[in-house]
């Protein structure tokens, strides 16, 4: 079963999308995707998300701030230090990306931007040097790096990659992969807790994701489990990634009141909900889960008399229906 409102027939989220996101989560607690404009605003709304996040989630981590902290300085190594290579399309490989996954006994982290040559010798000699160090190595590292003279931006890579790496906790993996002849794109790979078992699940080996997150403009995504602080964080987020005039504001409260209240209902308690805000020129907002067929009808319906669409993927086994509301952001 398919289907889409005619008024953003153009503009709907290929359900592929939604179903990878589904897929990708595979039981773990949620899954947050982000590929849009990084402002440096979006700092705060990330702290908040892993507020949220450590807050509601079932977890064997510690430490409330850590998650936060490591989710800033990663997502601030992409405002600072990426590279803009102006040969290849805006929405392709050379796109910045940033990936967490949170399970119950850790989370995962993956960021990827594109670097000169240059950068990418500086980042290969400061996370050699990581390598096989303690915290208090990495910590002694960090107070040499404060005390040593020299340029802002080098300075700042080196001493934010240390101490990302020494609250994460874990040993961090990178790759370097060919963009075009003066650029390269820096793949980085960090756990916070114990070490994810299932390999084959990570982002690291995940190549269809990062692909429709491309394919279809994302500027961010959410599949998991729905708090309120949760949604206050991913709204703030979406407010200032796309923001609207003044007088526009209460007009956009007004909608996202009433797509919560077409949507979530139907959405069984524990989730996953599932959000994406994409296209570039013209910004979507999408939001659904996995309803049972009863639930999918009355959106269906629901929707088609808002300034909605929807579209529904095909039931998984258990009978339960793929449905994505969308509206115009």
């Amino acid at each position: 079963m398919k289907g889409i409102g005619p008024t953003f027939a153009e503009h709907r989220m290929d359900i592929r999308l939604a179903r990878s996101l589904t897929s990708a989560l595979r039981g773990d607690q949620c899954i947050f995707g982000y590929s849009g404009h990084f402002p440096d605003e979006h700092s705060a709304r990330l702290i908040e998300l892993g507020e949220a996040i450590h807050g509601s989630c079932e977890t064997t981590l510690s430490s409330k701030g850590r998650l936060g902290y490591v989710l800033v300085e990663a997502y601030q190594n992409i405002v600072r230090h990426r590279a803009g290579p102006t040969v290849l399309p805006a929405w392709g490989e050379a796109r910045s990306l940033f990936l967490l996954r949170c399970r119950a006994q850790g989370h995962e982290l993956f960021t990827r931007n594109p670097v000169t040559h240059a950068q990418a010798q500086n980042l290969e000699r400061i996370l050699t040097e990581l390598q096989g160090k303690d915290n208090v190595k990495l910590k002694e590292l960090y107070m040499k790096g404060i005390q040593r003279t020299s340029s802002p931006g080098t300075r700042g890579a080196g001493l934010g990659l240390i101490e990302m790496v020494r609250r994460a906790g874990g040993t961090p993996r990178w790759n370097f992969d060919p963009l075009d002849v003066e650029h390269v794109l820096f793949s980085l790979f960090l756990e916070l807790g114990e070490p994810d078992v299932q390999a084959a699940r990570s982002f690291r080996n995940d190549t269809i994701l990062p692909r429709l997150v491309a394919e279809h403009e994302v500027s961010f995504f959410y599949a998991g489990f729905w708090t309120s602080e949760v949604e206050a964080a991913l709204m703030e987020l979406a407010g200032v990634e796309r923001p609207v005039r003044a007088d526009a504001s209460a007009e956009r409260e007004a909608k996202w009141a009433q797509l919560e209240k077409l949507v979530l209902p139907h959405v069984p308690q524990g989730g996953p909900v599932v959000l994406v805000l994409h296209g570039d020129e013209r910004p979507v907002l999408s939001i659904g889960g996995l309803v049972d067929q009863a639930s999918a009808g009355q959106l269906g319906e629901r929707a088609r008399g808002a300034d909605s669409g929807i579209s529904f993927g095909t039931p998984p086994e258990d009978g339960r229906v793929l449905a994505m509301v969308h509206v115009p952001w």
